[in-house]
């Protein structure tokens, strides 16, 4: 769940009691954690479009809206029902992010209305090429099952979408439960969620001790969304963190986990249970920061059997481990084109290159992104014109293939050979070289 803006408002509002809050002890530490958190907005800055909160509007048999909060009760069992969210959790969230990032799709019936499916949204800045591009974040779309197969989950999608873009932001991005759903509506593979683990022994021999690192405090995110920076602008598709990503990135059960740090980077862990650690997030960009961390962890041989992390698929830890690193789990996520010129001039591209791209959208949703696109590439700056004729052949692409060739997560010749992307080769090689760049990844999970 999320809120962007909306968001930021209600954690800096955070002291006033609000009437949807739940008074379960997990919530209100959480509030706490937030507030605290607030010293690190100025770093954490929100997309220079502002978002505009939704305005009821009608759809053909339907309303769609923010939810009231005398429907949290509603929106709470479709919760439960889509995911299994306890109503504690679901608190815990709602007390986090505010019940106006939440989203519902109302139906008629002969009593009024029901609540036939909800989301939530927020806004936030996702980094492609060195720069940051504004992004509609999705979370929480959930169907009554009573209502399923009447399309209103796609309803639902829809008018968030043209939310979306009408409020600024250049793409959709989301944590499918299904594929098919969302590939109709025209998301695509877009990055990658690693969860990695290691026998403690694995990190024994980093060379550097643990008291390279010290204790600090992991209600005060300022200095580490400092120390996180040079990764936003080296890798592909890492969030710039919201004060509620950063919470839930640090206190993942409610709980403050604990934080060691240096000059260079941070890790961050929750206690150990079941012979495991989990590190609940890091931040450990050069060698002066990854071996006082290896070297933490393997403190750990004689208290757990594994340690778990979330990472990349070339991350650094399994690059420098040693013996029993296994990739326990690959998640992916997706991400849909809202407005394919801002998209595009909003990213960062190849510092010495010099190119020109020109490429025809097919999109079923969004007619304004159906037009030939000329990218033209120079000094890492990408400017788009579209006219009614292209400068050159262009490559044939529809909205599902585009977000893996934007993020990184396919390469222009591999959607080629798969029959995803038309065009001549001459221009294949082209997008090649301007889509170039890191691994696509994110940590975070919502």
């Amino acid at each position: 769940m999320g809120g962007g803006q909306v968001e930021r408002r209600c954690l800096s509002d955070i002291s006033s009691p609000r009437p949807h809050r739940s008074a379960h002890p997990v919530a209100a530490k959480i509030v706490a954690v937030s507030f605290r958190l607030d010293r690190s907005a100025p770093l954490c800055r929100p997309p220079s479009n502002e978002w505009r909160p939704a305005v009821a509007f009608s759809l053909p048999h339907r309303e769609y809206g923010p939810a009231d909060p005398d429907e949290l009760s509603a929106v709470a069992r479709l919760a439960r029902l889509g995911f299994g969210l306890s109503r504690d959790l679901f608190d815990r969230y709602a007390a986090l992010f505010g019940i106006d990032s939440i989203r519902v799709l109302r139906v008629p019936r002969s009593t009024g209305t029901t609540l036939a499916a909800c989301a939530a949204c927020w806004t936030m800045n996702q980094w492609f090429g060195g720069r940051p591009v504004p992004v509609l974040a999705i979370a929480m779309v959930a169907v009554d099952p009573a209502l399923r197969g009447a399309g209103h989950g796609s309803a639902l999608m829809r008018a968030l979408l043209t939310e979306g873009r009408d409020s600024g932001a250049a793409l959709a991005l989301l944590c499918p439960a299904t594929l098919p759903f969302y590939g109709r509506l025209g998301f695509g593979r877009g990055g990658v969620t690693c969860r990695w683990s290691a026998p403690p022994t694995a990190f024994t021999h980093s060379g550097a001790g643990a008291s390279d690192l010290w204790p600090a405090d992991p209600l005060d995110a300022a200095p580490l969304a400092m120390l996180r920076q040079p990764l936003l602008l080296e890798q592909n598709g890492l969030p710039e963190r919201t004060e509620a990503l950063w919470t839930l990135a640090l206190c993942p059960d409610g709980e403050p986990a604990d934080l060691y740090r240096n000059e260079d980077g941070y890790i961050a862990m929750t206690p150990p249970q079941d012979r495991r650690l989990a590190v609940a997030d890091l931040c450990l960009p050069s060698a002066r920061s990854l071996k006082p961390a290896m070297a933490l962890l393997a403190g750990f041989r004689a208290q757990v059997d594994r340690v778990t992390w979330r990472g990349g698929p070339d991350d650094p830890l399994v690059l420098l481990a040693g013996d029993g690193v296994r990739l326990e789990c690959r998640e992916e996520w997706l991400i849909r084109p809202l407005d394919i010129g801002k998209a595009l001039e909003a990213r960062g591209y190849p510092a010495d290159l010099a190119d020109k791209v020109t490429f025809e959208l097919e999109d079923d949703l969004i007619p304004d992104n159906c037009a030939p696109f000329n990218l033209d590439v120079a000094g890492s700056n990408g400017r788009v014109s579209r006219t009614a004729q292209a400068l050159a052949p262009p490559v044939q692409i529809d909205t599902v293939a585009f977000a893996s060739l934007f993020t990184g997560y396919a390469s222009a010749r591999i959607l080629w050979h798969a029959g995803l992307l038309h065009g001549e080769e001459k221009m294949i090689d082209r997008l090649d070289r301007v889509f170039c760049g890191a691994t696509c990844w994110m940590p975070d999970r919502f």
